[in-house]
Parts: C-alpha cells; structure tokens; sequence
C-alpha cells in the first residue's frame, strides 16, 4: 500500500489530494440531503404511497447494507479510488431517471423503488471504500482531523440541504430538485478524477475464502473489548431508530404533528446547526476527555434527545420546538460520536483489515435497519405512528447507553493502537 502523506505544515490544509477528497464528498452530500427530504416526499404526497408502501420504501433503501460484510472484503482487495468513482458515476445516473420520469409523466412508485435499492447498493461501496481510502491520503495523527472535516462536511450539509430543499418543496417540485443531487455526485466524481497520489494496489489477501475472510473482520471486532459494545450498540440503535424512527419520521411529522411539508426541511436543518457544531468540538473533545467518555456521554445525551419526536405536540410552536432541540442535541452529539468512532476504529484495526473493520461495524450498526422499517410500516398501521414512534424511541436510546456503560468505554483515554500482524 502507499504510505500517507504528510505535509511540513502538519496541516491537511497542504494536502491537496485530501482537499479533492474533502471537496467532492462536501459537494456530494449536500445534494444527498436535498434527495433524503425530497424522495419520502416524492412518494407520499405525489405517488399517494400509503404508510406500509414508505416501510417498504424504506427498507429498500437500506436492504443494501446486508452487503457491508462483503464490500469490506472487496475493498480490501481493490484499489479505493475506481469505487468511489464509479459508485457516483452510477448513483448520478440511477437519480436522474427520477425527474425525467416525473417530467414525461411516467414515475412510479415501483420505480422509485428500483432507483433507491441500486442507490444503497452504490452507496455502501463508496462508504466502505472512503473510509479506508482516507489512512491512505493522510499521516496517522492527522486521521482524527481528517474524519472531523468530513463530518463537518456532513453537519453543513445537513444544514444546507434541507432548508434548500423546504423552499423549493412550496412549489411542489420534489421530483426536479434531485437534479442538483445528481449534479453534486458528477462533481464528487470529478474531484476524485483529479486526485495524484498513486494508490498501490492492495497487498496480497491472506483470507482465503470470502467466508474466512469476512469471519477474519468479523471475529477481530468481536475480540477487541473496546469495540464490541460498539457493535452491539449500533446494531440495536440501527433497528429502533434508522430503520423504525427515521422510516415514519416524515409521515409521523406531516400527519402525527401536522407539520406543513415546507417547515419539514427547516426542522431538519436545526439538526444540521447543531452536527456543524459537532463536528467542530469532536476533535476537541477527543482530545481534552479522550476518546472513550467522549463517545460514551454523546450517546447519552443525544439519544436521550431521541424521546422528545414523540412527545411533540401541543401548539405548533411547541411541536416545532421540541423537534428542532431533538434535532439539534442529536446532530451535535452524532457527529462528536461518529467522529471519534471511526478514528478509533481506523487506528486499531490492523491496515489489512481495515476495510472489513468498518464494514463490520457498519453492517452491525445497518443491517437490522431494513427490518425494522419494514416492522415500522407494518406496526404503524396497526397501532398508528405516535406509540410505534414512542416505543423505538425509548429502546433505541436507553439499550445502547447501557451496553456502553456496562463495558470498558467510559474509560478510555487514549487512541487504542494497531496490533502487529504477521
């Protein structure tokens, strides 16, 4: 593999080939967060889709995150960079055919779920393959900033993207303002076209088959006593909250609240305000509690926010309040998370299995999702959103706080290191 870049400066801000990378993938996930206000809507308010056909959406969507297991091993074996590029070349592609249908009066809710399966599908490869093509553009110590300006990235977007979203949804036009997603990701394409540092190829696999080597991944997550709880809390979160919570979100806020479908992306974008914070004081953090309490204490806090989307209601202005403090304690509290879990998963997994590291973590903190927005379809028609809401609100937050506290976590001050491998 090619050994990391490291600048005079002791700054990323000299790295030109991590500002293409930092460029491209800004770029990409605000258009990203523009298609996750625009697509439920699409479906709900213009395709007519009723509560169980937006669980079945919805678990499409994330039925590609059963492949993290098997991504992580091919991106071990692969060059990084030909994924991402294909995966925005084809997620462009997929994304456009939406508002050419919409225009020629020909989509339909069958086909938005084709175009949201091939989208998961393209995007797990780039999220396995960013996550470890990013040790291979900057030096070690500088892993901990580079994850953190990618989330910033990702706080402003979610900031951006759905305020812009809101003002162009008044005019009924969800379908055509995916258009500037599919720009965003031509353009993502673009900047990694232009990155120079050569990427050696990978060095040769020692896991035999793609079942020993996904077990390889698999069993190193699950001996290391400072990520496994890691796992097991985002297994059960990924259930309670990414697939239950965040399939009925929309149409719990629409019709549970009564929230007018424009105020929806301003309410989402207090979360953005605060993951832009989050992403700010992540390193900071890191670097004042250490990694362990940092994460520990996020978790408490930002899923504990997770109850007030089910208490909302009362007066609009009440409702709205309550959603945007719910939006901004968990945007703050899951970009300081997701920053210091990703730097301590990069820094302990040994180079060779870093790619299988993160799918492993990412397939346990995804996979239970499309069953759980298929359980939510199917509950929320027969109890109705607000206790199904209530109910995965209350498990997904209080579980994974215990399973953190109950483990070594809390108290872990340093970055763990790399074990040698043979």
């Amino acid at each position: 593999m090619a050994s990391p870049t490291t600048d005079r400066a002791d700054s990323l801000w000299r790295n030109p080939d991590f500002l293409k990378l930092w460029a491209g993938e800004s770029l990409s996930l605000i258009g990203s967060q523009v298609t996750v206000l625009a697509m439920p809507i699409v479906a709900y308010l213009l395709l007519n889709a009723s509560v169980a056909e937006m669980g079945v959406l919805g678990a499409l969507a994330r039925l590609p995150m059963v492949l993290f297991f098997v991504v992580g091993v091919w991106v071990d074996r692969m060059r990084r960079r030909p994924v991402l590029i294909w995966s925005d070349v084809v997620r462009a592609g997929m994304l456009a055919t939406v508002p050419l249908l919409f225009v020629m009066d020909m989509l339909t809710l069958w086909w938005l779920y084709v175009v949201v399966l091939v989208m998961g599908v393209a995007g797990v490869l780039f999220e396995i393959a960013y996550r470890s093509y990013l040790p291979l553009l900057v030096a070690p110590e500088h892993l901990g900033d580079g994850n953190s300006k990618l989330q910033l990235s990702d706080s402003v977007s979610k900031a951006v993207g759905p305020s812009l979203a809101g003002l162009l949804l008044a005019a009924r036009s969800a379908p055509l303002i995916i258009l500037i997603d599919v720009i965003s990701y031509v353009a993502s394409a673009l900047c990694l076209i232009f990155i120079r540092k050569k990427e050696d190829p990978p060095p040769p696999d020692s896991g035999g088959t793609m079942i020993a080597a996904i077990r390889a991944g698999f069993g190193f997550v699950m001996s290391q006593p400072l990520i496994r709880p890691l796992a097991i809390a985002s297994a059960v979160y990924s259930f309670f909250d990414i697939g239950i919570l965040q399939t009925l979100y929309i149409p719990y806020v629409l019709d549970g609240v009564d929230v007018p479908a424009a105020v929806v992306g301003g309410v989402l974008a207090v979360g953005g305000i605060g993951a832009i914070a989050g992403a700010w004081l992540s390193v900071r953090m890191m670097k004042r509690f250490g990694p362990g309490p940092t994460m520990f204490w996020s978790t408490v806090i930002g899923n504990s926010a997770l109850i007030l989307v089910p208490l909302a209601g009362g007066p609009m202005w009440l409702a709205l309040g309550m959603l945007g403090l719910a939006q901004l304690l968990m945007g703050l509290c899951t970009q300081i998370f997701v920053v210091n879990n990703i730097t301590v998963l990069q820094s302990a997994a040994p180079r060779e299995l870093v790619g299988r590291v993160i799918a492993t973590i990412w397939a346990m903190g995804l996979v239970p999702a499309p069953l759980g927005a298929l359980v939510a379809g199917l509950l929320g028609e027969t109890f109705g959103m607000r206790p199904v809401v209530l109910a995965a609100a209350l498990i997904g937050a209080l579980v994974p706080m215990v399973v953190l506290w109950r483990s070594p976590i809390p108290k872990m001050r340093e970055l763990p290191s790399a074990p040698v491998t043979s």
